[in-house]
């Protein structure tokens, strides 16, 4: 069952970008916007780029290579009308400023990039 586990703080998020998460061999990138924080596939699909290192602006990030557009709340891509290249999300929960992520299964390791 899946359940909420600490990756992060608030304070490690830039106030308008991301932060990479490594937890096991999934990336996962945490943003911080005007929005909220959000937590989804940290990938780029089209160039594999670390959407982590990319611009946020109105709770939308852009890739760092060819800027390629996704919507923080809900992992859609932007720049057409092309469903497999949204992007997963994660359900965030922020508790004492700690943000926890909804996970399938216990992390054996996390790492902060």
């Amino acid at each position: 069952m899946p359940q909420f586990y600490q990756l992060a703080t608030v304070a490690d998020l830039p106030e308008q970008g991301g932060r990479l998460v490594i937890v096991d061999d999934e990336w996962i990138g945490l943003f911080q916007s005007s929005a909220g924080v959000f937590a989804i596939d940290a990938m780029c699909p089209h160039s594999g780029a670390n959407l982590a290192k990319g611009d946020v602006c109105d709770g939308v990030v852009a890739c760092p290579v060819h800027l390629w557009r996704f919507r923080l709340s809900d992992g859609r891509y932007l720049d057409a009308d092309v469903e497999r290249f949204n992007l997963k999300t994660y359900r965030v929960q922020i508790v004492a400023e700690t943000i926890c992520v909804e996970l399938a299964a216990e992390p054996k390791s996390v790492r902060l990039i």
